[in-house]
Order: structure tokens, then sequence, then C-alpha cells
């Protein structure tokens, strides 16, 4: 492919939106900067990116298997392939969670509650300890992944059957919960810890849908937006960095997720990027799903062992990205083909009595 062609299509060659992959590795970023305590206060709104990740999902699911599920692949296929895609980096980071847990353990009740912990977190169910806990204490970060697990699962039984009327009445409906559950909150920060899990389904409700329904538009040719990559990331930026604004906060965020986020994705799904663009974006994806989702665990491991030290944090979270840059190149791969042909296997294996 060359330089001309590739400034021609905002696809590489391999399918992938090469500029709404570049901005997922840098809202994932932003998520790691919002959980140092130190420099959190610079990106005060990032975790916004949650919701911009949301949308994301619901294009790139539909851009990768709408066509299938409605050609009749199996709700039960493609669920396989989600979890496929999604356990093993976020079990490396839940057994790296228990791995601290346990050094903290000096009784019996202490290991039993860390094995039902950890077996709840295996299967993905949400364990808050109290209303103020996290939801994942294991690894913090798992609350959005099983929201959009449990988004999955739906859509495998829906998408056959699901029409852009009915798509439209859903996204509707998840921007009205949005924009109750923020004003209610006084913050768009929900979703994580057991008093807001409701508001992480009013997130999913609207996020996901939407990206479904810009994928149709797009396959329609009605996504026509043109911004400079560096305007989108700007503008994304400029919503993170936004500075405290106490009570006001729900309504920002509201406006911020139900207005402007939906701009940035189609901006990102119809940009075009130079060769050199493409290879930056190309690696800063690739650091994404790893880094969001191992951080949590080596953040922990610094709070616990060396309390409220900023240097500590600092040096935590620099430290998961090497480790996202490691597990992504050399553990998810090949843990994710075992796990595919694990449950290949059983799939096929006989029922016994």
């Amino acid at each position: 492919m060359t330089a001309a062609s590739d400034l021609h299509s905002p696809i590489s060659a391999d399918g992938r939106f090469m500029a709404l992959d570049g901005l997922r590795g840098v809202a994932a970023l932003v998520v790691l900067i919002l959980h140092i305590s130190s420099l959190r206060h610079l990106v005060f709104h990032g975790y916004i990116a949650v919701d911009l990740f949301f949308i994301m999902s619901g294009f790139v699911v539909a851009h990768a298997y709408e066509g299938r599920l409605r050609a009749g692949w199996s709700p039960g296929a493609f669920i396989r392939a989600r979890i496929v895609r999604l356990w093993p980096l976020y079990m490396l980071g839940t057994c790296i969670g228990a791995a601290v847990y346990a050094g903290a353990i000096n009784d019996a009740g202490g290991v039993i509650g860390l094995g039902v912990l950890f077996a709840a977190a295996a299967m993905m169910i949400p364990t808050p300890l109290d209303a103020n806990s996290q939801v994942f204490t294991l690894n913090p970060p798992g609350w959005s992944l099983f929201f959009e697990m449990a988004a999955n699962i739906v859509y495998a039984f829906a998408a056959s059957r699901l029409s852009d009327r009915a798509l439209k009445v859903v996204v509707g409906l998840g921007a009205a919960a949005v924009l109750v559950a923020f004003l209610m909150a006084e913050k768009g920060s929900i979703g994580q810890r057991g008093w807001s899990l409701a508001g992480g389904l009013a997130r999913i409700a609207f996020g996901f849908p939407l990206g479904l329904l810009l994928h149709r538009m797009w396959i329609a040719g009605r996504l026509t937006l043109r911004w400079p990559v560096a305007l989108i990331v700007a503008a994304f930026i400029a919503m993170v960095v936004a500075p405290d604004l106490g009570r006001w906060n729900g309504l920002v965020d509201a406006v911020a997720v139900l207005f402007v986020l939906p701009f940035i994705v189609v901006a990102a799904v119809t940009a075009r990027l130079s060769p050199r663009l493409q290879t930056a974006a190309a690696f800063v994806a690739a650091l994404s799903y790893p880094l969001y989702i191992l951080h949590g665990p080596f953040l922990m491991v610094a709070k616990m062992q060396f309390g409220d030290v900023p240097l500590s944090e600092i040096v935590a979270g620099a430290a998961s990205l090497v480790a996202a840059f490691v597990a992504g190149r050399w553990f998810d791969p090949p843990a994710r083909a075992l796990l595919g042909r694990m449950l290949q296997q059983r799939r096929r294996a006989p029922l016994t009595a």
C-alpha cells in the first residue's frame, strides 16, 4: 500500500480505524494519569475516557461482527470471541491484585474472603464490599469490562433483529439515563463503586448503542465530518483538563458525553493519517487495553506498600506502561490463542451423564 492510498482511507490494510485506535491509546494514558493522586488535578474530568471507550467499543464491535451475526453466526460463538479478546489480560491484572492482597492476609477468614473475591472476579461478577468500595476490588478497572460484557451479551442476541429505529430509541433512553445519573451524582465518575453501580449501566446504555448506530451511519455513507487529527486530540484533551466546577460537574460531563464525544468519535472514524502517524497510532493503540486493565493493580501495590507517597505512584504508573507493552506483545497473543482452543474443545466435548 502506498502513502497516497494510506491517506485516501481512514482504515488500515488490516481493517482498523487508525485515528480511532490512536485516540483510544491517548484515552488510556489519560485514565492512568487520573488514577495517580498527585497528577489527578491535571485531568480532572479524565473519567469521561470510559464513555469514549464505550462508544468506540460499540462501533468497533459492529464493524467486526454485525455482518456475521446478521448472517446467522451464533450468539454463543460471538460471546466466546469477546471472552477470548478481553479475559486474559483482565485476569492477569486480577491475579496481580490478588497477589497484592494475599500479602496482607494473616488469618483463615482473609484467605476465604480473598478466594470469594477472586472467584467472583474470574466470572466478572461485581462484589462491592460496601457502598464506597470498588465493585472489583482486585482489579478496579474491571467494572467497565463487566458492563461491556453485559452489553455484548445483549447485543449477541439482539443484533439480527435490532432495527435502526429501535437502536435510536435505545440511544435516546440511554442519553436520558446518563443525564439523570450525572445530575444526581453531580459528576460523571459513576459506576465503579457500590453506591453508583447503576450509573455504570446508564453510561453503557448510551455509549455502546451509540457506537452501533454510528457504525450503521458510516456504512450508509452518512458520516462526512472532517477534522484534522490534531483538532480531534485537542478537543478530547480540552474536555478532560477542564477544572473542577463543583456542583456543575454533572451537567458539564453530561454535555461532554452526550454531545461532544460523539463528534470526536465520528471525526476519528473519518480522519486520515499519514504513514508516520499511522505507526504512532498503532503503537499507542497496542498499549491501550493492556494499560487500562493492568494499571490499577500496579497502583494498588504502590498504595499498599508506600501509602500516599507521590513518587511511588508515579513509578508504579511508569511500571504499568512497561508491563502493558510486555503483556500486550508477549502474554496476550498466546493466552488468547490458548483460551480460544480451550473454549472450542469444551464446546465440542460430548455431554456425559
